[in-house]
């Protein structure tokens, strides 16, 4: 009598006299069961064999138990799914989180005290010898809020505009270079410290743009500030003064966070323009900042917040719009209009292209535009 091993298919000369309720395999040493294949008369003049017997359902492949389950829900009755309901306006793709909701109303709460607090004082007079370049800084110590890229495409609408621009990358990650698709051999820190002229700093970018780019080398421009015994402060400002001469506008995008290189920026510009994300960790960082900024403006009189720009505002969610609105009863003198979500201003910095370039008919350029003529209005 014959038997094969339903694991490794080897075959196994079994005397009739063994009892066949269950074999050992010699190759793989697995047991299993065996029946005797009922005799006929068919099977009575050939070598009897024997009929193997698995586990239900143990060893049976992964297509075949999805065809079961498959054929199951096939012929199982389900009951028909509802309608959704007729909707009279736009539809919503989430309700803000609570969690999120209370911690954006308790940073707005934050807000409208320092405002209450802030005393209204006279914007200071020009001094006689101030430049007529506007310097344009565009600044928030929370990160991920749009600072680069609105710095960059305003830079750029401003320049499409006429204006001879100039964007100073204060951050060292250089970023600036990277959405223009440049590679400048030095920047802001080599001409600080004196290791480049200007005409090898200041790389054209674009008609009637420039870059001064930042990088790794800031962080050495960082420690030369911070070993000054005074007068460190206005490091940028005494370096940079002969750019007046040079440019319209200049627009100086600054990394998040706060050391000694932003507060030089603080000292050098003299309008800011605030990105502010329209989430509840963005304005705990903008509460945050104008706390700094009220301790710099002591010093600093003339430096004015001049724009906050709401960033990623998307229609489809009631959290956004609803902090938008907010930020505008807030501000209504210094609010500008609302960059709107779009991919297509992720997508242009990877193309080396500003989003007049990359996607001119896009809602980002649109906002963008929209926002170089609130600026270029004064």
């Amino acid at each position: 009598m014959i038997a094969i091993c339903p694991f490794c298919r080897t075959r196994h000369d079994v005397p009739d006299t063994d009892p066949t309720s269950g074999l050992t395999c010699a190759s793989c040493h697995r047991r299993f069961a065996a029946r005797r294949q009922p005799a006929t008369a068919a099977s009575e003049a050939t070598p009897s064999l024997m009929r193997i017997e698995r586990p239900h359902g143990v060893f049976d492949r992964p297509l075949v138990v999805a065809r079961q389950a498959t054929a199951l829900a096939a012929t199982a009755e389900t009951a028909p799914l509802p309608e959704p309901p007729e909707e009279a306006e736009a539809p919503f793709l989430a309700e803000p989180d609570a969690a999120e909701e209370r911690a954006a109303k308790a940073a707005l709460s934050a807000i409208r005290r320092q405002i209450a607090a802030a005393a209204p004082a006279p914007r200071p007079a020009a001094e006689p010898d101030s430049p007529t370049t506007r310097r344009l800084g565009v600044m928030l110590s929370k990160g991920g809020v749009g600072k680069t890229t609105t710095a960059v495409n305003l830079a750029a609408a401003l320049a499409k505009a006429g204006k001879r621009t100039l964007i100073i990358d204060a951050d060292t990650q250089g970023q600036a270079a990277y959405a223009l698709g440049l590679t400048p051999p030095c920047g802001l820190a080599e001409l600080v410290d004196g290791t480049a002229s200007p005409d090898k700093a200041l790389f054209p970018a674009r008609d009637n743009l420039w870059l001064l780019a930042g990088g790794k080398a800031l962080a050495g421009l960082k420690r030369l500030i911070t070993r000054k015994d005074f007068g460190g402060e206005r490091t940028l400002a005494d370096a940079l003064a002969f750019l007046d001469a040079r440019f319209d506008v200049v627009v100086v995008d600054c990394a998040p966070g706060w050391d000694a290189l932003s507060v030089n920026v603080l000292f050098y510009v003299g309008e800011l323009l605030v990105p502010v994300a329209l989430e509840a960790m963005s304005l705990q960082g903008f509460s945050e900042f104008l706390q700094s900024f009220a301790a710099v403006s002591r010093y600093r009189p003339q430096l004015r917040l001049s724009y906050i720009v709401p960033t990623f505002l998307d229609k489809r969610v009631r959290g956004p719009a609803a902090l938008h609105e907010e930020l505008a009863a807030l501000y209504p003198d210094t609010i500008c209009p609302a960059i709107r979500y779009n991919a297509k201003l992720s997508e242009a910095p990877a193309a080396g292209q500003t989003i007049f370039e990359f996607a001119p008919r896009s809602p980002g350029a649109q906002d963008y535009a929209a926002l170089a003529a609130r600026v270029a209005q004064g």
